[in-house]
């Protein structure tokens, strides 16, 4: 039963987070040709600028949660209501002063009243956050994925009715809004079945939480320095219209680093539980898991760099073309962020997230340096080379943390099997580049996975088998 239950929640997810990527990309499709390069990179100028008071709400509460109600007799509601609680206040503080720390930035009054109504919609699926873990815990990621396909669905309609009505700049922002707010009710009504959530103020309690939270809470700051100041200051340095070109190659990195982070979250509960009572169990698990992402990030890396001029302009148009130039630059960074999401929760499990504050530390150190080195020249290509940079070192520090700590490394000889696998893939990718996006990817991917499977590769099975030999979670 357990292993349906995680075979179900990962086939369901990752459908609808598949579904979600394709409204996305549907909705910067019409905003790309509605708002044009300028009104686009206004749009991300928000959203990157808000993301950041996201990330100084959150205070590292999301993974501690998930930690801690996954333990045997947690009390997950007293554990939930608390941090909710929590996060929630934070939250209204935090976006509180989202627009007012706007005017003090050299910014069109569209983006600071744009960041005015933003942040509505932002503080409330930054309240989301916190609740996940409860669904996770109880393989229900099935109803997260239901309100987030709903809510894409309502962001979608309302964007589609304004651009219809010819209406302005910031109703497209407000679009987001009503989206978030199908999304909070959503979850609120979901999570009934669970837990029942309320506000509560255990003061001591909420000590506890901050205590064990704050270092996940800085380096949530210190990779938000480095995942998206990048836009901020490109913002700063040069025009709307390359945070534009920018922007748009940004946004399909966000919708394809969505797989690591739910496929991961899933396997959290299970690491956490083993990271010190069955060692072996706890490397099996991480292999496994290691070898399902190279599965996933060999070919994607390799597709993109063929076809990033035809996804650009389906995606945005002609008018956005050079993005596919930053797009090829990234693709390299959202691969390894696929693998560094598993490395990131091994750390956590094994109960060393102060040293992911050092680390994504001197990560932020590193991107700024660099920023302010490469974007003057470089601009959009100077960015998006710094974000490469910057998660590979990072990604290469967390391995140290955690042979330190559990003296033995996942391996990566898997890599081989797929590259091999991907060379056969690159010929359909080559003879098909002229003959439309859906033949070329539908080709290299029954090609990639048929090569695969024949020569031994595709085994994830293997992974269901562990969770099966596991405790119950």
């Amino acid at each position: 039963m357990l292993v349906k239950r995680i075979v179900y929640n990962i086939v369901i997810s990752t459908g609808a987070r598949l579904i979600n990527a394709a409204l996305a990309f549907i909705i910067i499709g019409f905003l790309t040709r509605y708002l044009g390069q300028t009104g686009f990179g206004q749009y991300t100028t928000i959203l990157a600028f808000l993301y950041i008071f996201t990330v100084l709400a959150d205070l590292g509460l999301y993974s501690i949660c998930i930690r801690d109600i996954s333990k045997p007799g947690a009390d997950e509601e007293k554990i939930i209501s608390n941090a909710f609680t929590l996060r929630f206040f934070a939250g209204l503080v935090a976006f509180g002063l989202a627009p007012l720390a706007a005017w003090f930035f050299p910014y069109a009054f569209e983006v600071r009243m744009g960041i005015l109504v933003g942040a509505i919609g932002f503080w409330l699926l930054s309240n989301n956050q916190v609740l996940m873990g409860v669904f996770q815990k109880y393989l229900q990621m099935d109803k997260v994925a239901l309100a987030e396909v709903v809510s894409r669905l309502v962001q979608l309609g309302l964007v589609v009715f304004f651009i219809y009505e010819k209406l302005g700049f910031l109703f497209i922002v407000s679009a987001l809004v009503g989206g978030a707010i199908v999304n909070f009710i959503l979850v609120l009504i979901f999570i009934r079945k669970y837990i029942i959530l309320k506000f509560s103020f255990d003061f001591s309690f909420w000590g506890q939480l901050i205590k064990e939270a704050l270092p996940l809470g800085i380096a949530a700051i210190l990779v938000m320095i480095y995942f998206k100041l990048d836009t901020v200051m490109l913002s700063f340095m040069k025009d709307q219209i390359d945070v534009g070109i920018y922007g748009l190659a940004y946004k399909i990195l966000e919708n394809l680093i969505f797989f690591p982070a739910m496929f991961v979250g899933l396997i959290m509960p299970l690491l956490s539980k083993h990271a010190f009572s069955n060692r072996r169990k706890f490397q099996e698990i991480s292999q496994k898991t290691l070898d399902i992402l190279l599965i996933i990030t060999i070919p994607l890396i390799v597709g993109v760099f063929f076809l990033s001029s035809q996804i650009i302009n389906l995606i945005g148009g002609q008018d956005f073309i050079l993005s596919a130039g930053v797009l090829n630059i990234l693709i390299v960074a959202v691969g390894i962020i696929f693998i560094a999401a598993l490395f990131s929760n091994m750390i956590i499990a094994l109960k060393k997230q102060k040293a992911l504050t050092y680390i994504y530390g001197l990560g932020a150190v590193i991107n700024v340096l660099t920023n302010l080195i490469f974007i003057p020249r470089y601009s959009y290509y100077g960015a998006a080379s710094t974000t490469v940079l910057t998660e590979f070192i990072v990604t290469v520090l967390m391995l140290i943390i955690i042979y330190r700590a559990n003296k033995t490394l996942p391996s990566f000889s898997f890599i081989f099997k797929c590259s091999f696998a991907v060379l056969i893939m690159a010929l359909p990718l080559y003879f098909f580049r002229d003959r439309g996006l859906f033949l070329s990817i539908t080709s290299a991917a029954l090609t990639y996975f048929g090569v695969l499977y024949l020569i031994g590769g595709l085994k994830v099975n293997e992974l269901t088998q562990i969770y099966q030999e596991s405790a119950d979670i």
